[in-house]
Parts: C-alpha cells; structure tokens; sequence
C-alpha cells in the first residue's frame, strides 16, 4: 500500500511538472509541426482581438496575420496580411507586416464563394511597416511590435494557441 502511494505521489508531481511551459525546439532546416496552428492576441473587445495562423508549406513556415487598427472616433478597422521575412529559429520569431488595406469588417471569417470577399471595399490603407520580433514557446508567443509611425496595437502583445 505505501509503495503505492509513493507511486501516485511521483506520478502527481510528473504530471505538475509536464504541463509548465516549453520552448519550442525548431530547426532552421526543418520546420517543427508543433508550432503549427492558430493563434490569439486578446483584447477587452472581442471583435478586436489580432489573430495568427502558422503552418508549413514547401518545407517552410508561413503565416497570416489577422489584426485591427485604431480608426480613431470610427472604431477599427481589419486588415488580413502575410507574414513578410518569417524566420523562427530555436525560439525566437521575426516578421514583418507591409501595406495593410483596411476594411470596415473583419477578414478572417469562411465564405462559401470568392464573390463575397470582393463585397467589402477597402475604407484606407496603412503604408507603415510593422516589424515583429518575440520569444517562442511550446503554445504561445510574445512579441514586439515596432512602428515608425505608431500603428502597432500594443508593443507587446501575448498570442496564445486556440485549442478548441
């Protein structure tokens, strides 16, 4: 009986210890599927909350990145952007975000036809560069946002993997 609960003792401590966080272990040659999926910035509103889906394409990452821009009394506006000069090494991730077209609603969202994309009209765009740079960990990342011209939403911003 004492051997068992010593037994269930390591195995509750085991168990405690697997669920801290862990960097990712990545490889500049080969891309680490662990990464892959979709990621959450959130904000006090929810329609506000900045998005980024990773995956592996021809051996390589690549990434969208769904966000929203102060429109100053008009609330925000969306915008849907590439990740420019992905790089993730070891664990740190870098990319930039160019000329943003801005729309009224948001761009990540399903249609059924490529017509109903084309329904939104672009209200501004947004030519400042974004450049990102942050720490990668096993279902989350913390990036840096740098802006000449102030756009970034916050200047850091936590994204946490969406696992539902």
């Amino acid at each position: 009986m004492r051997n068992i609960s010593l037994l269930l003792l390591i195995l509750s401590f085991t168990n405690c210890n697997s669920q801290k966080k862990t960097e990712v272990n990545t490889n500049s040659n080969k891309p680490n599927s662990d990464f892959i999926g979709i990621y959450e910035y959130k904000t006090p509103e929810v329609s506000e909350n900045h998005y980024i889906m990773l995956d592996i394409q021809n051996g390589k990452y690549t990434g969208v990145y769904y966000g929203t821009e102060d429109n100053g009394e008009h609330g925000v506006l969306f915008y849907a952007n590439e990740l420019e000069n992905l790089t993730i090494e070891k664990d740190k991730i870098s990319f930039d975000i160019g000329t943003r077209n801005l729309y009224k609603t948001t761009q990540m969202r399903i249609v059924k036809q490529q017509s109903d994309l084309k329904k939104d009209s672009i209200s501004d765009v947004s030519k400042g560069l974004l450049k990102y740079s942050g720490i990668l960990l096993k279902n989350e990342f913390t990036l840096n946002c740098a802006s000449e011209f102030g756009h970034c939403w916050a200047d850091e911003l936590n994204f946490k993997k969406v696992t539902e």
